[in-house]
């Protein structure tokens, strides 16, 4: 049954992005051509910058309560950059959609125009492209549950109870912390915000896994795209002795060349769109991996306990991540310029040889994702953040 699933996400059309242009339209990132459709889910948006703005009145108004002002944070912090994302999305409809067809086009023609070595390595990348984003969606669902599952299982639990009868205003503890303009501690105030909460948790939970999967299958598939260059480029003179003719060599780097200019002007597409968001991220990570490591040690419940690591869990898995494909990119931009240099130019004539020059001049222009205008996404980004994070962590404890 799963598998089938599975199988019904896939794309003639979109062999790469199949599920993650399904989940983008399914979580309303991809406007639907339909009016009602198109403007319900613009409310639907507007409805989590409202949850944002209530987080942040509640956060002001326990500032005098350290542990609810760090249970505030760690939920709201996250919540802030699901809703970021999927705001600035929207936002920048027409950029995400012409990346999006770019990856396509450009991944169908090195499908229509490989040989079986470039064939599997395509499909190696795409098999790897799904398994991140199923486990991902995993993930981004399961924190999803053990956010909406927290306070009902810190109600059945013995220390829960024993709250109860000595304060009443923990008689019912919310999902999340947010100002309500009812009372949330009775009937039906309680039972509104807990739908809001839940609804709000859910919608958030999916643009999440819709908008990061996304940006990660991308950013594979410019890492595949590279390699699949480095290798075009050894083989641009010809393989096996083969030779060719200072024509054929010219047309051969010229779509060469040509190839590039368009994965660094796409890549710059991207970072235009996603470096906004990771700056946001990276801004708020730090304290919010602080206050989940902060309440994770100090909570006395184990099922809170395994709630809150499987958060923080959740919080290092998506920096990593980010942090790990960018750097790779990185990695393969700076090898590419060797490609040309793999291939048989030391036989071939002059004029060949200066073609390979200028190409070479141009494989050296190189693109790296950033978190702003401040940080490259690298995987020293990523030690420094948690480095930060335990900075912070170990001054609350003080």
């Amino acid at each position: 049954m799963i598998r089938q699933f599975l199988e019904s996400l896939e794309d003639r059309e979109k062999p790469l992005l199949g599920p993650n242009y399904w989940i983008l339209k399914k979580c309303g990132l991809i406007l639907p051509d339909n009016f009602l459709l198109k403007y319900l889910f613009l409310v639907i948006h507007l409805f989590g910058i409202l949850f944002i703005i209530s987080q942040y009145i509640e956060l002001y108004v326990i500032r005098s309560d350290i542990d609810l002002v760090i249970s505030n944070m760690m939920i709201s912090m996250l919540s802030a950059v699901s809703v970021l994302k999927g705001d600035t999305f929207v936002f920048w409809q027409k950029q995400w959609r012409e990346l999006i067809d770019y990856v396509t086009e450009a991944d169908q023609f090195e499908r229509d125009n490989s040989d079986a070595a470039k064939a599997n390595t395509i499909d190696k990348y795409t098999a790897y492209c799904r398994k991140v984003s199923y486990c991902y969606w995993v993930l981004a669902f399961a924190t999803c549950l053990a956010v909406i599952g927290a306070p009902f299982m810190n109600v059945l639990s013995t220390s829960s109870q024993n709250e109860i009868t000595q304060n009443r205003t923990e008689v019912f503890s919310h999902i999340m912390s947010s100002w309500m303009p009812l009372d949330k501690y009775s009937s039906p105030g309680c039972w509104i915000t807990v739908v809001w909460h839940i609804f709000t948790c859910i919608y958030e939970s999916t643009v999440a896994a819709a908008y990061d999967s996304t940006a990660i299958t991308i950013m594979v598939y410019f890492e595949c795209k590279l390699s699949l260059l480095r290798i075009r480029c050894t083989e641009m003179l010809g393989i096996n002795g083969q030779r060719f003719s200072d024509q054929d060599a010219e047309i051969t780097i010229r779509q060469l060349h040509d190839i590039h200019i368009k994965v660094i002007k796409y890549s710059r597409l991207f970072n235009s769109v996603f470096s906004p968001v990771m700056f946001f991220y990276l801004l708020n990570c730090s304290l919010m991996l602080c206050a989940s490591g902060y309440q994770l040690t100090s909570s006395t419940n184990t099922a809170q306990k395994l709630l809150l690591g499987e958060y923080l869990v959740f919080g290092v898995s998506q920096l990593f991540v980010f942090c790990w494909h960018s750097n790779k990119v990185l990695i393969k931009n700076e090898n590419l310029m060797y490609g040309p240099f793999e291939s048989n130019w030391c036989s071939t004539s002059v004029k060949q040889r200066k073609y390979v020059l200028f190409l070479s001049g141009q494989l050296s222009i190189k693109h790296v994702f950033t978190a702003g205008p401040f940080t490259n996404l690298t995987l020293a980004t990523f030690v420094t953040i948690l480095k930060g994070a335990y900075s912070y962590y170990t001054l609350l404890r003080k």
